[in-house]
C-alpha cells in the first residue's frame, strides 16, 4: 500500500460516529436529554471502533448520507457511497485496529461534536506487515436525522505528531 493510500486510509479511518437515538420530545435546553445525547455519541463511538475492527464495512452507516470527511493531504471525501468506496477499498488491502480517545462532546440543538484522538494500525491483508500505526487527532460534526439518530455529517483529521523541524 503506498504511501498516498495509506494517507488516504488514515484520513478516512478517522471515523465515525453517529446513528445514536435520541428521544425527539426534547432538545438542548434539557440537560437530562444534552447529557442522554453525549452518552449516546460516545457508545456509538465505541460500537464504531469495536465494528471497524471486527472488519464490517457496515459501519459507514453511521455517516449522514452528505457527510464530508476532510483531512490532510487528500481530496475531501464527498457522500456516503464515496466514502463507503474509500473504505471498502481500503479494509480489502488491510486489517485495521483501531482506538478512538474521546477528549470533548458538545451538544447544541440539532448539532453536535465530538472532538478527540485515535490510534491507527493497519496490517496487509497478505503479508501481515505492518503498513501503519499513526495517533491522529479528530473532529466529528454531527447532525441529529429526521427519525432522532445522530450521523456523522462533517469529519476533520490530522496528525497528533508535532510538526517536524525546519531545516
Amino acid at each position: 500500500m503506498g504511501k498516498q493510500v495509506g494517507c488516504a486510509v488514515t484520513a478516512i479511518i478517522a471515523v465515525t460516529l453517529g446513528s445514536c437515538t435520541t428521544d425527539r420530545r426534547t432538545r438542548s435546553g434539557d440537560a437530562d436529554q444534552v447529557k442522554a445525547d453525549e452518552v449516546a455519541v460516545r457508545r456509538t463511538l465505541a460500537d464504531t471502533e469495536r465494528r471497524i475492527n471486527e472488519g464490517d464495512l457496515g459501519f459507514v452507516d453511521v455517516f449522514a448520507k452528505d457527510a464530508i470527511i476532510i483531512a490532510p493531504s487528500t481530496p475531501n471525501i464527498i457522500g456516503l457511497d464515496a466514502i463507503r468506496t474509500a473504505y471498502a477499498g481500503a479494509l480489502k488491502q488491510a486489517f485495521m485496529e483501531v482506538h478512538f480517545s474521546t477528549e470533548e462532546v458538545a451538544i447544541a440543538g440539532e448539532l453536535a461534536y465530538e472532538r478527540g484522538t485515535y490510534t491507527l494500525r493497519t496490517l496487509d491483508r497478505v503479508s501481515g506487515r505492518v503498513l501503519q500505526d499513526v495517533k491522529n487527532k479528530h473532529i466529528h460534526i454531527l447532525k441529529r436525522q429526521s427519525d432522532g439518530t445522530w450521523k456523522t455529517w462533517r469529519l476533520m483529521t490530522n496528525s497528533a505528531a508535532p510538526a517536524s523541524a525546519k531545516e
